[in-house]
């Protein structure tokens, strides 16, 4: 099979609705090209695909899972946690994922849904008393789904300023009675990190748990994400991390940056820390192998389009194949060639980091990068198509 590569098209779109070592590389077996119905022929195919491409872009470090239907069958690291040394990326470094940790998020609410502890139309205000917004009548309607789906009514990234500078979630949230809105709630999709993580304390609430023990008694441990957590202090105190580095444009050369503690105070929007190895297990969760932690109503809760952003999310709409995308709960669902894909990227303190399940194949990919590149853009859609290729190959030899 000659290798091919992505044409990233951009597609002008409506919604149709209303609304860069370790070099063991873990496969079932050796790839045997002359099948060319195998799983481990499309495997091999993309592991050239990403180590070539990964090895151009000059990226320090990355690290890659496959999950197919309950099995980890391709997980690797690529490149070295710190530029000029030979300490290479393995299977256990850990990176911090970002945005990916929305998705984490939602899985620790359905979670309590399960268990009864929460509810996806929960008043929020309710709940906390101390939360409002100018508007107070608004700021009285405001569920969970609304926090989860970026739905709330206020403007995009809404006191990202105070998250920097490292102010606290319950800060925070006595600030937002001085912000007014932009929309109805449940009307207009707004991106949020700090309205967002305001579900930390209704969980907190709930359960009179913190959030950091929550992801650890419901999701990290019982999931087996033995490197996963979610404070500064501990990637701080690891000693195999994937440290972060910035790119200079001019220079067209990478510096190793420090790790910041900013999002850390919203932990729920983009504070968690994994190896690869960690989101493996998590691919498994999401792919309904994990009833005990999330059951498969809750699941499909969260994954369940709750507001139309084609208008909007151009990043992902150049995507090739992509029609139109949506929102769910803490995760982004694109319509790509008659099938719907659930998936979410993260960019937090220069790492990248990219999340897809294709519910219908039963198959689902994790990428991780520590630091900014050209690859980043294309590496899912091309795991889309080559996957897409060896189906259809399949199908041809059937």
């Amino acid at each position: 099979m000659k290798c091919f590569y992505v044409i990233l098209l951009v597609l002008v779109v409506s919604c149709n609705t209303s609304k860069p070592t370790e070099k063991a590389v873990v496969i079932n077996k050796e790839p045997e090209t002359s099948k060319k119905d195998s799983l481990s022929f499309f495997l091999s195919h993309y592991d050239k695909f990403f180590a070539t491409n990964f090895n151009v872009s000059e990226c320090p470090g990355a690290a890659v899972v496959i999950v197919k239907d309950s099995t980890v069958i391709y997980k690797k690291g690529f490149g070295v946690k710190e530029i000029h040394t030979q300490d290479s990326v393995d299977t256990n470094t850990v990176f911090r994922i970002a945005s990916l940790s929305k998705g984490v998020t939602a899985v620790l609410a359905g979670n309590m849904v399960d268990q009864n502890e929460l509810q996806w139309n929960q008043n929020i205000k309710k709940t906390l008393d101390v939360f409002d917004l100018k508007d107070r009548k608004q700021a009285s309607r405001l569920q969970v789904n609304h926090l989860l789906s970026h739905t709330t009514g206020l403007y995009k990234y809404t006191y990202s300023k105070l998250i920097n500078r490292g102010v606290s979630i319950d800060q925070i949230i006595k600030n937002f009675r001085n912000k007014g809105v932009v929309s109805r709630e449940g009307v207009e999709y707004e991106y949020q990190n700090a309205m967002f993580s305001v579900i930390e304390k209704i969980m907190e609430h709930q359960t009179e748990k913190s959030f950091e023990m929550l992801l650890k008694e419901r999701v990290f441990n019982p999931a087996g994400m033995n490197d996963a957590s979610s404070t500064f202090a501990a990637i701080k105190n690891n000693d195999n991390v994937a440290l972060p580095h910035s790119y200079n444009h001019y220079s067209k050369k990478y510096r190793l940056d420090d790790l910041h503690k900013a999002y850390y105070n919203v932990s729920a929007a983009g504070g968690v820390n994994a190896s690869i190895s960690d989101m493996g297990e998590y691919l498994k969760v999401l792919l309904g192998n994990r009833p005990d932690i999330i059951s498969k109503e809750s699941l499909d809760d969260i994954f369940n389009p709750i507001i139309c952003t084609s208008d909007k999310d151009t990043y992902v709409n150049l995507w090739d194949g992509v029609t139109d995308s949506y929102y769910a709960m803490g995760w982004r669902i694109l319509d790509y060639r008659g099938r719907r894909i659930v998936y979410h990227g993260g960019n937090v303190n220069q790492y990248k980091t990219q999340l897809l399940i294709d519910p219908d194949n039963n198959i689902a990919i994790c990428v991780l990068f520590n630091g900014p590149n050209p690859f980043n853009g294309p590496v899912m859609p091309t795991f889309l198509n080559y996957y897409d290729f060896y189906m259809d190959m399949k199908k041809r030899e059937q």
